[in-house]
């Protein structure tokens, strides 16, 4: 046990002396360990705002149907059977134009003057919000209420025109006069053919069932395109500054190696198994790796502190869309990954440089 806790203060000893002994390398070791760790830090703090913005949209994601004023409680009805039987929807919930003009007093509570007298005049339309469970699933159901929308059109205009049919013929034949069975019936429906009339899927179409589908997929996928962009540009730039860092450790271990080779051979042909002469050197990677990591954690959480008080003061209204990660709650996550990966290079490049010394 003695000999254990001596072996571990001779490799601690050895270590931190070689880092002193080539304080140059050393330094510029540390200095590329914290661009890469600085580097690891603001990808991550971007990544995890851009997650939780993504989150609030997700929570306020929905689609809103917009309702004619022609239909009535029955076909109302029969629209929401359709659009319950819409996979990954959450809720549907009615809102009556009565309802949306309460809400529209309760959001313009401070301009509640420009809603005056509206009670008797309503101009709000009837409609449908539906909360989806997913933002991932938003495309897929309005893909579905979009073939909703065109399917309960052709109903309402199969019912319209059934109505005026039958208003039609009670015109044409009332009760007390008998049918006119001499004129034919192709004849009267070729008279009301016109292509005039705008047909569903035409631009100039306007629906009579479901008059506007107002979604925000555009954000959406904005948002998730602008997150996997910066995720995918930061992982390359990590990676880049990886490789470099680990290079620099490299040189910097190789001349410590270079400078007790002949320490190294001895210590070789003495028995030293090839464990006792790396630790030293690994002690010392690990040492440049997370000092590294500690000064890019101090930067970045100051840096990080600094740009939310600025982001807040300059642009209030950014908090009514997202509220930012703290400090605190930030690098509680951030502080323990960044130290292993700087732990990580350092031992990666200590083990790759003194591997080719130990072939005695």
């Amino acid at each position: 046990m003695t000999l254990r806790i001596r072996s571990i203060k001779y490799h601690i000893k050895e270590g931190l002396k070689s880092i002193t002994k080539n304080g140059l390398m050393s330094i510029a070791s540390i200095a590329s360990v914290s661009a890469c760790a600085l580097m690891l830090i603001i990808s991550l703090c971007i990544a995890i705002n851009l997650d939780r913005a993504l989150e609030k949209v997700e929570e306020s994601i929905g689609v809103s149907l917009y309702l004619g004023e022609d239909i009535n409680d029955e076909e109302i009805k029969n629209l929401l059977n359709k659009l319950q039987a819409i996979p990954n929807i959450l809720d549907i919930k009615y809102m009556s134009k009565e309802d949306a003009l309460n809400w529209a007093k309760e959001e313009w509570d401070n301009n509640n003057e420009i809603l005056a007298g509206l009670e008797d005049d309503n101009p709000f339309p009837r409609s449908f919000e539906i909360s989806i469970s997913a933002a991932k699933y938003q495309k897929q159901v309005i893909n579905e209420i979009n073939n909703i929308q065109v399917e309960f059109e052709k109903e309402l205009l199969a019912s319209r025109n059934k109505e005026q049919e039958q208003i039609q013929e009670i015109i044409e034949n009332p009760l007390d006069k008998p049918m006119d069975i001499s004129k034919p019936k192709e004849e009267k429906e070729t008279e009301t053919t016109t292509e005039d009339i705008p047909k569903i899927g035409d631009k100039d179409y306007k629906f009579i069932g479901i008059e506007k589908i107002r979604h925000s997929q555009k954000e959406s996928n904005i948002l998730l395109a602008v997150n996997n962009a910066i995720r995918i540009g930061s992982i390359i730039i990590i990676l880049v500054l990886a490789i470099i860092s680990v290079a620099i450790i490299i040189n910097t271990i190789k001349i410590a190696v270079y400078v007790r080779k002949t320490e190294i051979n001895i210590m070789k042909y003495v028995g030293a198994t090839d464990w006792f002469i790396r630790w030293p050197f690994i002690i010392e990677g690990i040492v440049i790796g997370t000092v590294g990591a500690l000064i890019a954690i101090f930067i970045g959480s100051f840096g990080y502190s600094q740009s939310i008080s600025v982001l807040y003061e300059k642009i209030p209204m950014i908090k009514n869309y997202v509220e930012l990660k703290d400090t605190f709650s930030m690098f509680l996550v951030i502080t323990p990954v960044t130290i292993i990966l700087g732990a990580l290079l350092g031992v990666i490049g200590s083990v790759s440089s003194i591997k080719k010394h130990l072939q005695v």
